[in-house]
């Protein structure tokens, strides 16, 4: 990074449920967030590893608002780094997550993979947020 040059600020977005409420907030912040021109990663975990399965955000829809598909796809297409988060990539397969299974843009997490990013970031002041 050129001196002076601040590094941009990061938010890491734990979403836990596939429950629409939390899931729209959780897409909502992180589109937000890159329009912002701030990082962001959104961590599905728990029933959220519903979101990120083909076709799963396309059965969560909210009145009034688009299905969810396409705050999905709109985060991805727009830098958001979504992941499928699991204690254990082994886990995640037995849970029948697996790359085959997997939106298009959504990548394989670990809780190692996330504790690597989110500790760091958050030292240098990064929110640290679970939905």
């Amino acid at each position: 990074m050129p001196e002076g040059e601040e590094e941009p600020q990061e938010v890491h977005i734990v979403l836990l449920s596939n429950e629409p409420g939390r899931a729209y907030s959780a897409l909502a912040l992180a589109l937000g967030s890159v329009a912002m021109g701030t990082k962001c990663k959104l961590y599905c975990t728990m029933g959220a590893l519903e979101i990120v399965k083909k076709g799963g955000a396309d059965k969560i829809t909210m009145p009034g608002a688009p299905p969810l598909s396409k705050y999905l796809r709109d985060a991805i297409d727009g830098g958001v780094a979504v992941t499928a988060c699991g204690p254990s990539k082994e886990m995640l397969h037995q849970m029948g997550v697996t790359r085959s299974s997997l939106e298009q843009g959504v990548e394989f997490e670990d809780v190692i993979g996330f504790l690597n990013a989110a500790l760091p970031a958050a030292k240098k002041g990064a929110m640290v947020v679970f939905i």
